[in-house]
């Protein structure tokens, strides 16, 4: 490896493992090639191996910024029902915005490790209200399950057939609420079911006050 190599102007460790992320996540994990990255940064490829080492290298580098942004939880809200919903929300938009470094962290055997941050943040929300051991177990847990059941619905929908607007007509005992069989012929809002079905957790892990 050559001092030219090792020193190019603009290319770093972090900038070698962002740009990898990038690549991956808008496309997907076979799209990743030394070769390609190089030419993303404009680089020598024996510039990438001397930053990150081997490909198998990288992909544990970007899973560890992976975990590192699941670590860095930030939480909002005056009550701890209000906090708790911000951290779902949180953990939903991340598992969202990174399938790819998400099924990469799987396969590395990181997957307690990713959720483990959200997993205690929460446990210090229900701490506050008086909820521990088995109880705040179970309420994580399915608090967990509505966030990734969520994004695994949503993103089975994107990538199966398209379907034709519901049929009027199959609503006959519905004829005094068309507004409802409008709203149901409608796309739908994953967000706002996301939200309804959060707020009917909460009312029975934090009761609203």
């Amino acid at each position: 490896m050559t001092q030219r190599a090792a020193r190019e102007p603009g290319v770093s460790r972090d900038s070698v493992v962002d740009t990898a992320i990038r690549i991956v996540e808008e496309n997907d994990l076979e799209a990743l090639t030394m070769r390609r990255l190089s030419a993303e940064l404009g680089t020598a490829v024996t510039s990438i191996y001397w930053h990150v080492g081997n490909r198998d290298a990288l992909v544990d580098l970007m899973v560890d910024k992976l975990l590192a942004d699941m670590r860095d939880v930030t939480v909002g809200g005056r009550t701890p029902r209000a906090r708790i919903t911000s951290l779902c929300r949180q953990w939903r938009q991340r598992l969202w915005d990174h399938p790819h470094l998400i099924a990469l962290a799987h396969e590395r055997n990181k997957t307690l490790a990713m959720f483990q941050p959200m997993q205690a943040a929460l446990a210090r929300e229900l701490h506050a209200v008086g909820m521990r051991g088995k109880d705040a177990a179970v309420a994580i847990r399915g608090l967990q399950l509505h966030v990734v059941s969520s994004v695994v619905i949503e993103r089975t929908a994107q990538r199966g057939p398209t379907t034709e607007a519901t049929d009027p007509t199959a609503w006959p005992a519905l004829t005094d609420d068309p507004e409802l069989v409008a709203a149901l012929a409608a796309p739908v809002d994953y967000r706002a079911a996301f939200d309804i079905a959060l707020d009917a957790l909460l009312d029975r892990i934090v009761p609203k006050v």
